[in-house]
């Protein structure tokens, strides 16, 4: 697909309520992997945080674009129930990531939403989950998708959470820190990751709550908030507290808040620096996503 500047892109809140009116009607592939300790799940960006989250189901280890080769480079054993490649579009590090694998004598799985992913030939199975054509990096539907096939989480609830929230003005601060719950900590992985991606001019991290608490937030700003995502905070501080008991609801309420923020000048960087970015790490691909 051509990445071409100014035409009109909605904002993430749009392809959140159109990703909750879909997921209870789409249909799921038969994923056949087997919880076990030595299943693996690798991913780029937020794939790999829903890596993360496969394992929670699934048992085993995930790993990111970053780390993935040093960790099968020293593994001595080299047995594993499972490897498993996350990529919504099946190209840009999938590829390599599967080349690699291919070299040290592993036949992945791909977990994916492209059912013509460009490393399909690479792989030994494809599982392929329904999502709906979206601007580059949103990413809605493909992962949430994925979330919901995990844990089937109650999507009446996050839409009353969405319809009575008070969206903050996040346009107030230069500055957000997304502090989760400790079980929610991979959600603020993800929150700090669209955050950056969308919104000009807001730097962005994240952390769970124990962790996060040793020295992260020891410096007065003024221009900071601290959104919590399921998590009291103790002390005196510009915060937001988000609440909601679903590791897909809290997602998509924050991707809702995010995109409610956006503006068009927002977009239009999106479109002309993910097109750059493409033609600059010289990624494969055959649909945006």
């Amino acid at each position: 697909m051509e990445i071409t500047n100014n035409q009109k892109v909605e904002r993430l809140d749009y392809y959140v309520m159109e990703t909750l009116n879909n997921l209870d009607k789409w249909t799921y592939p038969d994923v056949d992997i087997k919880p076990d300790d030595t299943n693996i799940f690798l991913g780029s960006g937020s794939a790999a945080c829903v890596a993360q989250l496969f394992t929670y189901k699934l048992g085993g280890l995930a790993l990111n674009a970053s780390d993935y080769k040093g960790y099968f480079q020293r593994s001595i054993k080299k047995e594993f129930a499972s490897v498993n490649i996350i990529s919504a579009s099946g190209g840009k590090d999938t590829i390599a990531m599967a080349e690699f694998l291919n070299e040290m004598g592993i036949k992945p799985n791909l977990i994916t939403c492209n059912d013509d992913a460009p490393a399909k030939l690479l792989v030994n199975k494809s599982y392929v989950f329904p999502s709906f054509i979206e601007p580059p990096t949103y990413n809605t539907s493909t992962y949430a998708a994925m979330i919901y096939w995990l844990f089937n989480e109650n999507l009446d609830e996050i839409k009353k959470t969405i319809s009575q929230i008070q969206v903050p003005n996040l346009r107030k601060y230069k500055y957000i820190f997304f502090l989760a719950a400790d079980k929610y900590a991979i959600i603020g992985d993800m929150a700090e990751r669209k955050a950056a991606e969308v919104l000009e001019g807001i730097g962005a991290n994240s952390d769970g709550f124990t962790h996060g608490s040793h020295g992260m937030l020891r410096q007065p700003n003024p221009d900071r908030l601290i959104f919590l995502m399921n998590q009291l905070y103790p002390l005196p501080d510009n915060t937001y507290l988000l609440t909601i008991n679903s590791f897909l609801g809290l997602m998509l309420t924050t991707y809702y808040i995010i995109g409610k923020n956006q503006t068009d000048k927002d977009t239009q960087n999106l479109l002309k620096n993910y097109g750059d970015t493409v033609k600059a790490m010289g990624w494969k691909l055959n649909k945006v996503f």
